[in-house]
């Protein structure tokens, strides 16, 4: 049996081949596999970010039409309160995606460490420092087997600013204590711990805040992995393009048994393009407790 590597691209045509030693193949297929797991981690975060984000505008947008419209009876109150539940509901199960998938892409991208242990430990580390976070992770699983998060709504207006000559509209959400106490699989420390009502709103900017920092310290903690593997294929690239002058779109590392490709990897970079996109739109999220989107006129 005769077993060699090389780059080429596939496609049907005259390419030139690159032969590559068996330690640059398998070299290249586990910086593929890391730039891949990392990318999967930057999307989870933006699901989840997307979500969040879709939930903040329902807010918004129930006040504005609280301000316009009005609610004017059971019918409208019920609806605000299923899109209320539908956008929370689609938080806390993103959240949960990211949550529980990120220990098995951080071990497919930080080679050197503890891996799982090491994404385990950040998790348990915001677990046990903020309430918002264990609460909002309590009620994930009370809307996986008992009910629904938004227990109650509370729409008006207000009269602010200077001389009061402002009516502001605004919105509460909550969920409630006496409504989760019928919960038997709903954590009794959690529970012992949470006042009469949980404000979800800031509970939901809270857990953000701190799935935010998760994802900074993962990302950080693995940056010099993802640099060193994207430096690997970049020289691929390159290499190839010193003996072909046209696109080298398609390349990729092939292992060949008797001359047949038995194994091939994409080597391409359009795709950690996305990741590295990501990874400059979403920044470290900070202080959501203490911001808010207004409406109000500066004059």
């Amino acid at each position: 049996m005769t077993m060699r590597h090389s780059l080429r691209i596939h496609a049907i045509g005259r390419f030139p081949e690159i032969d590559i030693d068996e330690a640059r193949y398998s070299a290249l297929r586990a910086s593929h596999r890391l730039l891949s797991n990392a990318l999967s981690i930057e999307e989870k975060y933006q699901i989840v970010l997307s979500n969040y984000l879709d939930f903040e505008k329902e807010i918004a947008n129930v006040a504005v039409s609280e301000m316009v419209i009005g609610a004017s009876d059971y019918a409208d109150f019920f609806d605000v309160k299923l899109l209320l539940n539908l956008r929370l509901v689609n938080l806390l199960t993103a959240a949960r995606l990211y949550n529980d998938q990120l220990a098995g892409h951080v071990a497919q991208c930080m080679p050197e460490v503890d891996r799982k242990g090491f994404a385990k430990g950040i998790l348990a580390e915001h677990y046990d420092r903020n309430f918002e976070y264990r609460f909002m992770e309590a009620l994930r699983n009370h809307v996986q087997h008992s009910g629904t998060p938004v227990h109650r709504v509370t729409l008006g207006g207000k009269r602010v600013g200077e001389n009061h000559g402002l009516l502001e509209y605004s919105l509460y959400v909550a969920a409630k204590k006496s409504e989760l106490e019928g919960d038997r699989q709903f954590k009794k420390a959690i529970l012992a711990e949470m006042p009469d009502e949980v404000d979800l709103v800031l509970a939901a900017r809270a857990y953000v805040e701190s799935i935010s920092a998760v994802h900074k310290t993962v990302r950080d903690t693995m940056s010099g992995d993802v640099k060193h593997s994207r430096a690997l294929l970049e020289e691929a690239i390159d290499e190839y393009k010193g003996v072909h002058r046209g696109t080298v779109f398609g390349l990729r590392a092939r292992k060949l048994e008797n001359g047949s490709v038995v194994e091939d990897v994409p080597i391409l970079l359009q795709w950690d393009d996305v990741r590295i996109r990501l990874e400059s739109r979403n920044n470290r999220l900070v202080n959501l407790r203490s911001r808010y989107a207004t409406t109000r006129p500066r004059s």
